[in-house]
């Protein structure tokens, strides 16, 4: 799924962007320890029976989304909260990306959200296609 042409899921392999979506938000000035992040997606996909992404995917992923990572007696990722979202609607600044941008409204959209935009605009496409076709029709003749 994508919404502002963004990625929500990464790639089939990657199981981290689920996680995130439903367990991590940007928090301004909070500090998320990588050792928490990765004890609690570890827990997550042990009883989803998933294959967890690496350490480096994890931290590329946090940091394409916001989080920095910084080192100080331990490693942490900057402005990031960890909890269960699950099924709560996801801001727009909360959701994953992959290819470095970032969203900057503060929208919230749930997936149902999501789906009722895109029935919407699969009708919009079926009815400019209609059009589209009697316009063809007209110009034949």
């Amino acid at each position: 799924m994508q919404f502002e042409g963004l990625l929500l899921t990464g790639s089939p392999s990657d199981t981290f962007a689920d996680f995130y979506r439903d367990h991590i938000r940007h928090s301004a000035g909070a500090r998320l320890a990588a050792d928490q992040l990765k004890a609690a997606y570890e827990g997550w996909a042990d009883k989803q029976d998933l294959a967890t992404s690496s350490p480096r995917v994890i931290r590329s992923f946090m940091e394409a989304n916001g989080h920095r990572h910084s080192k100080s007696s331990t490693v942490f990722y900057r402005d990031a909260v960890l909890g269960d979202f699950a099924g709560q609607p996801v801001p727009a600044r909360s959701m994953p990306v992959t290819d470095g941008r970032k969203v900057r409204e503060a929208v919230s959209v749930t997936l149902d959200d999501l789906d009722q935009i895109i029935t919407e605009l699969q009708g919009m496409r079926a009815r400019m296609a209609r059009i589209k076709a009697t316009l063809t029709l007209k110009g034949a003749r």
